[in-house]
């Protein structure tokens, strides 16, 4: 009982994103007592699996690759307990392609020669320009993924910044620190000359609600095209609910606990300390030493945490945290692959980019911005079943469309054609744009799809409160609410003006991404 001589749990976690996961088997595996709620009847969060279309297709929902994942901390620490509780990994060789209006597309390859030869085709500076940015990748990367394992700000990441400095030199070290700041736009103008091989990188950006001519905007491009050309781009066997249910799994048989269809009503506070938390149906346990929410900050204090218990500085930053763009989800059951014009080894890439140019890309992100729908919206089609075959009837396919950018509350059309302004009333008309966006460059398309399930901003909130307004990562990317100031400045460590009370999640450092990170991080400094 709240309040009594004895705790219910060491600690609570609410929320069974991957996150919030990887903080309870940290914790089990301490010897904790633990217990994961979840409002959903399906675990998972944002990393979930289901049958959206037709029996026997299996969808990602929200988020699909998990490259960031077998590369984290808590993969190397578990991966035994995953994969003898049912974790597979299907990749191909072929990890991502950009179409064009044209019908070409450029292919990324994990074969060297294949690369350069795909590059070479387009413009053979660039080419050698693709060898140059991997020879400084090798430099730079081990010591930049790093610092995305470190909390931040921490005495490890000042060490880590000076043993870069020491490793590169001077110039290099500077280099670096150009590329973290730079847009997607100078970093790639800086490198290439062919616009088709700069909108293999450019996209990348817009996963982070990061616009070609946003700063901070060349990171994640930097890191996700030679990384995923290293090790390919990897999707969960059988979905990503899979992983989840292995670490689910994990837990358990490390004696902690995870309670489903259980919605947390109210984070108690007692002495200006958390001591556990009430459900929905009115049932109250207490936390002796934790309770970690995997809830982005608006969602957490305010509806769950009594402002009376917040300075009022605090709570003036948990109002000004931003949103990015939202997102809109199509879920595809397929007769047959994707017809790419550009030929059928496109069908074979993990994930193929349809955004065009930089410029396309540009005015896309900038009409979302406004308000506007655009009037051509990029697209991530992620070929899962392509790579394996447990998600689809035999000679089937699953095809799973991120639509980056759209607006949560659209003022208009940007192409003004669309007059209705309430996502309910666009989800058909806006849903055939898509489709008949991919249809351009792969003739043919429309005719092998046999259901479709669509998921508006509203549709991606209420899946997941913490996609607000629709934005699938949890609050914008931009420098100012990035690194050291994710969520906000002074409070980017986990902890909170609660004691006992955490956060975690894709709003907290190091922000969206299958990594883990803040679930391991935030469970490192607990125990």
């Amino acid at each position: 009982m709240i309040g009594g001589s004895m705790a219910d749990y060491d600690a609570i976690i609410i929320g069974s994103g991957h996150n919030g996961l990887a903080n309870a088997m940290m914790l089990s595996r301490a010897g904790w007592k633990v217990l994961v709620v979840e409002q959903s009847d399906v675990p998972g969060g944002a990393s979930k699996s289901r049958e959206l279309t037709l029996p026997g297709y299996v969808h990602d929902v929200h988020a699909a690759n998990i490259g960031f994942f077998l590369g984290s901390d808590t993969f190397n620490e578990f991966k035994d307990d995953f994969f003898a509780n049912g974790f597979g990994i299907s990749a191909g060789d072929q990890p991502y392609a950009s179409v064009f209006a044209d019908g070409d597309a450029v292919c990324g390859y994990m074969d060297p020669q294949k690369m350069v030869d795909e590059l070479t085709r387009q413009s053979p500076n660039d080419a050698e320009a693709w060898k140059q940015l991997l020879d400084e990748f090798g430099r730079f990367s081990g010591h930049l993924l790093g610092i995305l394992k470190m909390p931040m700000p921490s005495a490890g990441v000042l060490r880590q910044a000076y043993k870069i400095y020491r490793s590169l030199g001077g110039t290099d070290f500077w280099d670096l620190v150009q590329i973290l700041l730079s847009s997607g736009r100078s970093f790639v103008d800086s490198r290439f000359e062919s616009e088709k091989v700069k909108a293999l990188f450019t996209p990348w950006g817009f996963h982070l609600d990061q616009g070609p001519d946003v700063a901070g905007g060349a990171m994640f491009p930097y890191l996700e095209v030679p990384l995923d050309y290293m090790n390919g781009l990897a999707f969960s066997t059988g979905g990503i609910g899979k992983l989840m249910d292995a670490m689910i799994a994990t837990i358990k048989a490390k004696g902690g606990d995870v309670r489903l269809g259980a919605a947390v009503t109210q984070v108690k506070v007692e002495n200006g300390k958390a001591v556990g938390v009430v459900l929905a149906d009115g049932s109250a346990m207490s936390a002796k030493k934790a309770v970690v929410a995997s809830v982005t900050p608006p969602k957490l204090f305010g509806p769950l945490v009594d402002e009376g218990e917040l300075p009022g500085s605090f709570m003036r930053k948990v109002k000004g945290f931003r949103y990015g763009a939202a997102t809109m989800m199509v879920h595809l059951a397929m007769d047959g692959p994707v017809p790419w014009a550009a030929g059928d080894h496109i069908s074979k890439c993990s994930y193929v980019h349809c955004g065009f140019t930089t410029d396309d890309i540009s005015r896309t992100y900038y009409e979302s911005l406004l308000g506007y729908l655009p009037t051509s919206p990029m697209l991530v089609v992620g070929q899962q079943s392509r790579l394996d075959d447990s998600r689809a009837p035999e000679g089937k396919e699953t095809l799973w469309i991120q639509v980056r950018a759209v607006p949560s509350v659209p003022k208009g059309d940007a192409a003004g054609e669309l007059t209705a302004t309430d996502w309910e009333a666009l989800r058909e008309p806006y849903t055939e744009r898509v489709l008949n966006k991919i249809e351009s460059v792969a003739p043919g398309f429309k005719e092998r799809i046999l259901a479709k399930y669509v998921m508006t901003p509203p549709d991606m909130e209420k899946d997941n409160p913490n996609l607000v307004g629709g934005d699938s990562v949890s609050g914008s990317h931009h420098l100012d609410q990035h690194f050291m100031f994710r969520p906000f400045a002074g409070w980017s460590r986990y902890r909170t003006p609660v004691k006992n009370l955490y956060m975690i999640g894709q709003s907290t450092w190091p922000g969206a991404g299958l990594s883990a990170a803040s679930g391991y991080l935030c469970a490192k400094d607990l125990l």
